[in-house]
């Protein structure tokens, strides 16, 4: 896999250097702690990759829009285009990066679960961590078996070149793996933190994951029973405003379920989210690039007086000494100009899943599951949209409530307003796979696009890994 170091193969064949340093480490409450810290840390960037960062520190993200009617490429970097014009393959760099980073993490955690339980601490700490690490190693899969399909399932910590001829495991087999790790958090974690814990994943968290999960096996009875778990927590509120969401204040707000941490630290630019330079214009005359931007089918989808619209685009920016600069459409959502003037890297976290996501899927499951939508469907679909009524001072005359829709026309209505909450957090790849509408959906945004959905619903195994291991197999059309 592509945290081994074949450098390392010789090592390999002895009682590795390392060994008793190892041996040394696992033994108190603190190097527990430590332990699972480096799997968090792997999410977001630290040691994942000295070079670029971890998981979620941009590429995921870049993935899930250009690959879909939400994003497109703003400048001509070869890896960018390939994937917004889709004409991605086995050497895309991107879906390298998100492999790699992902089998990382797993490895990271899976020497949590394995030498945890053999330290001696109390016991409720103790089952929290490792209720930590199954989830984080829960998580990785679960984007891993969506992008890629089956894959290699690895549950202990890497020690040998063994794993290097191991052949990919089916899905029904990785979302087994999954299902049981997030089973194993919600059973272990607590419903909050408070102090220097804020941000480690929850109870709540592992609920939402495994409705997520469900949704993406059309087991909607299930996603109903976690939603309510979570809706029932008290713990997860919409803000009123949805602009305060995304400010660097609030980054531990009431309705992250869980997200990926980020400090704004110009000396450690790894440590920093890439939401600015990668989503902001070039015309800013500021450290931000227009590597992607939204298609035009993504900001029309919006009625201008949405909340949502004015707060995630902008074709505008009004500077200090009253110059107007303009431009077409770019993300904005994650700018925070008071706490970010220079924007640069950011202090944004990566919100993996907003309480907004759990009241959407229950109100699509609610609907496939009583063949419509329920007055507690209706209700959950209708909060985000009085939310995004509200401009900061009072509701606007937009967006009313829905009622009387049928089941078809209920299913449209909550997948259009997933698109809209949900711009440029990594769901819209996924969604258009799994509603069935990816060709149709990218093919209106960007008609120079041919779509194959024989192929593109899901990424290529990278060309790297199977040139590491021939039992990788492709997937088709690549």
């Amino acid at each position: 896999m592509a945290f081994i170091d074949l450098s390392c193969s010789k090592a390999l064949e002895e009682e590795p250097k390392s060994l008793l340093t190892e041996k040394a480490f696992y033994i108190t409450a603190s190097d527990a702690v430590l332990a699972v810290n480096a799997a968090y840390d792997h999410l977001g960037g630290g040691t994942s990759n000295s070079d670029f960062g971890g998981v979620y520190f941009n590429n995921y993200w870049v993935v899930q829009a250009l690959t879909s009617d939400n994003g497109k490429a703003g400048h001509q970097e070869a890896n960018t285009v390939q994937l917004s014009e889709f004409r991605h393959d086995a050497s895309n760099q991107f879906v390298q990066d998100v492999w790699e980073d992902a089998y990382k993490t797993i490895n990271v955690a899976n020497i949590a679960i394995a030498k945890i339980p053999d330290i001696d601490m109390e016991e409720g700490l103790q089952s929290r961590l490792m209720g930590e690490a199954f989830f984080i190693r829960g998580l990785m899969y679960f984007e891993l078996v969506r992008m890629f399909g089956g894959v290699p399932l690895l549950l202990n910590p890497t020690e040998d070149l063994g794993i290097l001829s191991i052949e990919r495991n089916t899905s029904d087999e990785v979302y087994q793996l999954i299902i049981a790790d997030f089973k194993e958090a919600e059973s272990r974690l607590p419903q909050k933190y408070t102090g220097a814990d804020l941000g480690r994943a929850t109870t709540g968290a592992a609920s939402a994951y495994l409705a997520k999960v469900y949704l993406t096996q059309k087991d909607y009875q299930s996603v109903l029973g976690q939603c309510a778990r979570v809706m029932e927590m008290g713990v997860f509120r919409l803000l009123d405003d949805y602009a305060d969401v995304f400010k660097v204040a609030n980054n531990f707000n009431d309705e992250v379920v869980f997200a990926t941490g980020f400090t704004f630290n110009n000396d450690a630019i790894w440590e920093t989210s890439q939401f600015n330079v990668r989503a902001l214009p070039l015309a800013l005359n500021r450290n931000s690039n227009s590597w992607e931007i939204p298609t035009l089918d993504a900001y029309n989808s919006y009625n201008e007086l949405d909340r949502r619209w004015e707060v995630t685009f902008s074709t505008s920016f009004l500077e200090s000494d009253g110059t107007v600069l303009t431009f077409e459409p770019h993300i904005f959502k994650y700018w925070d100009p008071e706490a970010e003037p220079s924007a640069s890297s950011g202090g944004n976290d990566f919100f993996n899943m907003r309480y907004a996501d759990v009241l959407l899927m229950y109100a699509e499951a609610s609907n496939e599951v009583n063949g419509g939508a329920t007055a507690e469907a209706f209700e959950a679909v209708n909060r985000i949209r009085r939310r995004a009524r509200y401009d900061g001072t009072m509701e606007r005359n937009v967006l009313p409530d829905l009622t009387g829709l049928d089941q078809s026309a209920f299913r449209q209505a909550v997948w259009l307003e997933r698109r809209r909450e949900f711009v440029w957090e990594g769901h819209r790849w996924f969604d258009l796979v799994r509603q069935g509408n990816l060709k149709e959906r990218v093919e209106i945004a960007k008609p120079e696009v041919n779509v194959d959905e024989s192929k593109h619903v899901l990424f290529a195994i990278p060309q790297r890994e199977r040139d590491i291991n021939p039992n990788l197999n492709q997937n088709p059309g690549y």
